[in-house]
């Protein structure tokens, strides 16, 4: 019985299957269809009932097991068949290489004529139904007039194309062979009885049978028969009997029977002895229970049986990861998700709402379907292998593809999925309505209705509290949160900074580079001015309204404040943070107010007292919990007063000029100290390590800012040059204000310069170094390479013209200069360990810096350099003659800033502004320290 359900199932299953899919795509001709191109026979062999004909055939796709047909008919190839009305039976020999085979046809003895073959052959199916039984997928052709087997008794041996060998004829057995019973040894999977105890067997399955009898040879061979009365018509192949395992009474056969062709039920055994050759008949063993065997073949063919499994297993992991993925999203937030989700997220949040709104009806609709896909999935392939592999493999199969896969995948894009399958969701939920609705409906009676999360203000707070460590917030995003849920409870009290750690300023102050230097270094962008004592706050000062002041009018801060009229927010000290921050939004006071309270301690009169500041800047730092902290700050925090561990305050009264102090053109500070800043930050020869900030601000107060007019001939006026192309230079130059045209290269292309536009870097690098192996190395070299650096004369041929088109000023720093600010560098570090004062360093570098003047109105008046000899220049001349190292290395080669390096010069030149440069030659040498007495 248990077969018997197990197959009903599957026609079950089949019929669903029909219904759900009403066409399927039909099969074309199989070119893999066996053929029959000729045939060779033998003469018939007649006996009492029937005779038989031993033949052979060629062709092509011959495989074991082909099914044949007979039919009387005459006709061409190709032509479908009518199957032969006698009784006959095909039994196959042997087959040779998908070419050619040997089988025995068996007919009635009166039957006379001529019969021709047929084979079967994939056809188009046209009806809709689809083609899930091999019965219905297949049609019998002809194979042609040619391939045609002469049953006559007289056999015409000139119709015979080749004799095929015989087997030895032999006298019949004395003794007949007796079966008495049979049991199922081994079989294809777990064998299954009918309610007889009749085996039943999976057609073209192998299986093996142990017979019980008398009689038994090892030349025995079994067949199989339909007929309750005789073997004329066998089924299927000749099956020998297994030698090893013989013995006289029991012995084992290998059976693989195909599956019934009509209206049969039952294959009964036939057997005889091997060795008595074709002419011994099989004799049939009788019709009992235990001498009976059933095929049955699976309703769907393999792969109808393989696709369905995999079809299954696919909608069993949709299932699963469904219902994990759509009944782990509430109301509430899909609500959510439509309202502040992305443009991805609120789409698929519409299209899932819908159907989320019935949840127990979802839930029963795809629990049902899970457990139908996966039960098909189990009967399928427990049809393909037996019971313990099917239980094993679908478990494996359900649980890591079913269930682990789709529902790792589907809690964290679930959203996605769901949406992107809605309409198979929707349709089964039709499907399973007539069930899964009562239930859906009963649950809502006995639930109630379902209802999304809702969190009040200190739910949420907790809710985000808890759950950091899983969500996907930072910390700096729970701190926010959590800071702007408290924003309530706190009071400008608590987060103020005390009036005695403002930053002000006297109404009474002048505007002088001193006082901006301070409003600076400070950082503020709102200065709060008090008159009187600090409690007095009668105006505000913005950084920005010192634009248009210069700081060396020395501008009263009183005609300032008079002017703006910046007013101050004055609130108590119980004002609460969310009502502050609105009033900040709003920014009708600005982003600042002054903290006061109501004074009634001792006699006399209460009065308003301001205890503290507070900013915008204070309401955000507790609304996201963190310090804000900008490049000015010098505190971490201003109510704790802890300063930061990298602090940097700038010092400006270095470029606050000096009364009294010379300057054949003059800057104000604030260029001075952009230009400053610029040098020590992008040009590299200026960086700190190469000149330190002490001698780079001594070097801008030097005579190096040069002043162009522009008049009406700019183009051809040779005082607007500062570079000609091919002309060579020693100095290096930047653009403060103005602009220059740029000529460059052969072809002339034309370009403009604006200010902190930088020409010439290469005509200040160094080109000779004195290798010092007990020296480490430094990136500003030693005094010995800069002294050699010194006495030669380096300059630099530009290939580009810069002149200039407006009114230009710009700092030209020629090449001597700039070594004499590295020797001064160095001495600067070298005095660290050596017992000499401030104040002797400093007149030191002022001396070496003056004599480049000296040294330049000494030399102006003379063709040649004059000779001189110092302790210094002897050193150098003892260490370049004892040392084989003296490098002489070539300019680097930097694309900055429009120009190639080109090598040292050694020959007298004019520079672009008519200064004459004088040649230098060997064993000379230029002093750059000032002469001693």
């Amino acid at each position: 019985m248990a077969i018997y359900s197990h197959r009903h199932a599957e026609k079950i299953l089949c019929c669903f299957l029909i219904l759900l899919c009403p066409s399927f795509t039909a099969f074309s001709d199989n070119v893999y269809s066996p053929e029959f191109y000729s045939v060779s026979q033998e003469p018939p062999v007649e006996n009492e009932d029937y005779k038989k004909i031993r033949f052979e055939v060629r062709g092509r796709n011959i495989h074991k097991g082909v099914r044949i047909k007979a039919t009387e008919n005459k006709s061409e190839r190709g032509v479908e068949c009518e199957d032969l009305k006698s009784n006959y039976n095909f039994t196959e020999i042997q087959t040779f290489e998908f070419q050619k085979a040997e089988y025995e046809l068996t007919v009635p003895r009166n039957l006379q004529g001529n019969i021709y073959l047929c084979l079967p052959s994939q056809v188009i199916k046209n009806s809709g139904v689809p083609p899930l039984f091999n019965s219905e997928i297949f049609k019998w052709f002809s194979q042609g007039p040619n391939v045609t087997l002469d049953i006559t008794s007289k056999y015409n041996a000139s119709l015979q194309r080749r004799a095929l060998p015989t087997a030895a004829d032999a006298p019949p057995s004395p003794s007949d062979i007796r079966i008495f019973g049979i049991r199922l040894e081994r079989a294809y999977k777990d064998p299954d009885f009918d309610e007889t105890g009749v085996p039943l067997l999976l057609a073209h399955r192998e299986h093996t049978l142990r017979l019980f009898g008398e009689g038994f040879t090892p030349s025995m061979v079994v067949t199989f028969t339909t007929r309750t009365g005789d073997c004329i018509l066998p089924v299927g192949n000749i099956f020998h009997v297994d030698n090893a395992s013989f013995s006289a009474t029991t012995v084992l056969v290998k059976i693989n029977l195909p599956p019934f062709s009509g209206d049969e039920e039952t294959y009964y055994v036939c057997a005889k002895d091997g060795a008595l050759g074709p002419n011994k008949v099989f004799q049939h063993q009788g019709t009992v229970y235990w001498l009976q065997i059933k095929i049955f073949e699976n309703a769907l063919p393999l792969w109808a049986t393989l696709v369905i499994i995999v079809l299954c297993l696919a909608f069993s992991s949709l299932f699963s990861g469904l219902n994990l993925g759509l009944m782990s999203m509430d109301k509430t937030e899909l609500k959510i998700l439509c309202n502040t989700g992305s443009a991805r997220e609120r789409k698929y949040a519409k299209i899932i709402q819908p159907v989320r709104n019935h949840g127990n009806y979802l839930l029963c609709a795809i629990l049902l379907g899970n457990v139908f896909v996966n039960s098909i999935f189990t009967i399928l392939l427990d049809g393909l292998t037996s019971g313990l592999i099917a239980v094993i493999f679908s478990t494996l199969l359900i649980v890591m593809i079913g269930e682990i896969t789709p529902q790792a995948v589907c809690s964290r894009h679930g959203l996605a999925i769901g949406a992107k399958t809605i309409y198979i969701t929707k349709f089964v939920m039709i499907l399973t309505f007539p069930l899964s609705y009562p239930i859906a409906k009963f649950l809502d009676c006995v639930l109630g209705e379902e209802i999304g999360n809702v969190y009040t203000r200190e739910r949420l707070k907790e809710l985000v509290k808890v759950t950091t460590g899983e969500n996907d917030l930072d910390r700096d995003e729970v701190n926010i949160i959590s800071g702007a849920l408290e924003l309530r409870r706190k009071t400008v009290r608590d987060v103020m900074t005390k009036i005695e750690d403002v930053f002000m300023l006297d109404y009474e102050s002048v505007l002088d580079f001193e006082t901006v230097s301070e409003l600076m270094k400070s950082g503020f962008s709102r200065i709060p001015v008090y008159e009187s004592n600090r409690q007095n706050i009668v105006t505000m000062l913005y950084i920005k309204d010192l634009a248009f002041v210069d700081p060396d009018d020395n501008t009263p801060l009183k005609t300032l404040c008079q002017f703006y009229q910046n007013p101050c927010n004055f609130v108590f000290e119980d004002v609460t943070l969310d009502v502050m921050f609105k009033i900040f939004k709003e920014g009708n006071k600005g982003h600042m107010a002054f903290v006061h309270r109501v004074n009634n301690e001792g006699e006399g009169d209460p009065f308003y007292e301001t205890i503290g500041l507070i900013t915008l800047e204070d309401v955000i730092e507790e609304l996201i919990q963190a310090e804000i902290m900008d490049e000015t700050d010098v505190f971490t925090d201003n109510r704790s007063k802890r300063r930061r561990t990298a602090e940097r305050r700038q010092d400006f009264t270095g470029f606050a000029e000096k009364r009294g102090e010379p300057s054949k053109m003059r800057i104000s500070p604030q260029l001075t100290l952009a230009a400053y800043q610029y040098l020590s930050t992008s040009v590299e020869p200026f960086h700190h390590n190469v000149i330190s900030e002490t001698i780079l601000r001594r070097l801008l107060k030097q005579d190096i800012v040069v002043h162009i007019k522009k008049n009406k001939e700019w183009r051809t006026d040779p005082t607007n040059v500062i570079y000609q192309q091919a002309k060579p230079v020693d100095f290096f130059v930047i653009i403060l204000e103005g602009r220059v045209e740029v000529t460059v290269g052969k072809e002339n292309l034309v370009f403009e310069g604006g200010p902190f536009t930088y020409f010439g870097t290469q005509a200040l690098v160094q080109t000779v170094g004195i290798e010092s192996p007990s020296v480490a190395p430094s990136t500003m070299g030693s005094l010995e390479s800069l002294n050699i650096d010194s006495l030669l004369r380096h300059t630099f041929i530009p290939d580009y013209s810069v002149r200039a088109s407006t009114e230009v000023l710009y700092l030209k720093i020629k090449r001597s200069l700039y070594l004499a600010a590295k020797r001064a560098s160095l001495m600067e570090r070298s005095k660290r360990g050596e017992h000499q004062t401030e104040q002797q360093f400093d007149e030191e570098v002022d001396k070496l810096l003056h004599s480049l003047d000296e040294d330049d109105s000494v030399s102006a008046g003379r063709q040649t350099p004059r000779r001189k000899s110092s302790r210094k220049s002897q050193e150098i001349k003892e260490a370049t003659s004892s040392k084989d190292n003296l490098s002489l290395p070539t300019s680097p080669r930097t694309p900055a800033h429009y120009s190639n390096a080109s090598p040292p010069h050694r020959m007298s030149a004019r520079d672009i502004n008519g200064i004459k440069s004088s040649p230098v030659e060997d064993g000379e040498e230029i002093s750059l320290l000032p002469r001693r007495s």
